[in-house]
Order: structure tokens, then sequence, then C-alpha cells
């Protein structure tokens, strides 16, 4: 695998197979990566370019203080065969002690450590059959720490204000890369 501009793995000739199961694949991007024995972020490498861009972990603060003026957003965590999400407004988050700490006024919070997030990748795919716009937050090992997911609509539509703000954070971000 070749990594390329934003330390994004580049698809080579021997990766074909995976790329074009990507290419339609709507599941569980970590099931999918178990499957074929490598982390979660290297797997991410196999999609097209115009699903996946990163940015370094160093980023995060910059990211999440956005992401808080955007209204209700989708927090998912995994891990140990558990997925939890909840729909809340992110705080802002503060460095102290070793930890980005995070609470707001609905309850929701929590700590990330200060290096814990290794990469971060705007993900545009399609997930259960729709599409799906989110935010990846990776650790030194490839698997995802966290995720943040663009709210929905009663319709099922992604909100249109929050698709503007994503790639709008995007566009600077990877300007800046």
């Amino acid at each position: 695998m070749i990594w390329g501009a934003g330390h994004l793995p580049m698809v080579t000739s021997t990766d074909i197979s995976l790329g074009d199961r990507l290419k339609t694949f709507d599941g569980f991007l970590e099931r999918l990566a178990r499957e074929e024995g490598m982390s979660t972020f290297a797997l991410v490498g196999h999609l097209p370019e115009s699903g996946c861009q990163v940015v370094p972990g160093a980023r995060m603060q910059e990211i999440l203080h956005d992401v808080a003026d955007w209204g209700a957003v989708l927090f998912i965590t995994e891990g140990n065969g558990v997925i939890t999400g909840t729909s809340a407004v992110l705080p802002k988050i503060f460095l102290h002690d070793g930890y980005y700490h995070f609470f707001g006024e609905s309850g929701f919070g929590g700590h990330i450590a200060e290096h814990g997030v290794q990469n971060i990748a705007f993900i545009d795919r399609p997930f259960q059959g729709r599409r799906s716009l989110s935010i990846h937050f990776y650790d030194p090992v490839g698997e995802p720490m966290f995720k943040v997911f663009l709210s929905r609509e009663l319709n099922g539509d992604m909100k249109a204000d929050q698709i503007d703000r994503y790639f709008a954070l995007k566009a600077r971000l990877m300007d800046e890369v």
C-alpha cells in the first residue's frame, strides 16, 4: 500500500477487488476490515478518493469546535462488540491534564486522551441504503475511537445546513494539508 497526501493509503493494482467491493458496500467498515485482516483505517484507504479524505489527528480540537456549532449530531462509539450512539450538540472541548474534556448542557460528556487520535477521516459513502456523511477519529492502531454523523430530518434526509458545514470544513482542512 502506498501512502499519499493527507496520510491516506492509496489503492494499488493488487487491491482492485477490495476497492471494487467498497464502491457499493454499505455495511459496517469495521466488520469488513476484520474480514480482510486489516485495521479499519487501512480499509478506508481503499474507498474511492471522493469518499474519504484524511487529516492528522492534531486537528481534532479544531474539527470538534466547528462541529459544536452544527446543532445535534450523532456521536457513535464502538468497541468490544458494542456500538453506542447518542444525538447531542457537542460541547467545545478543552485540554487539561493530558485529556480533552467535553461536557455539555445535555449531560453528554467525556474525555479523550490528548494523543489518542492519530488520524481523522471525512467519509462520504452509502450506509444501509442511504448516503452518509461522517467524520471518523482513529486511534494509533487504526481503529475508530468515535465517529460523528450528520443528523437526519424526520424523512431520513441529512440536514441541509449540516451538509453545507461538513463540506465547508472538509474543504478548508484539505486546502491546508
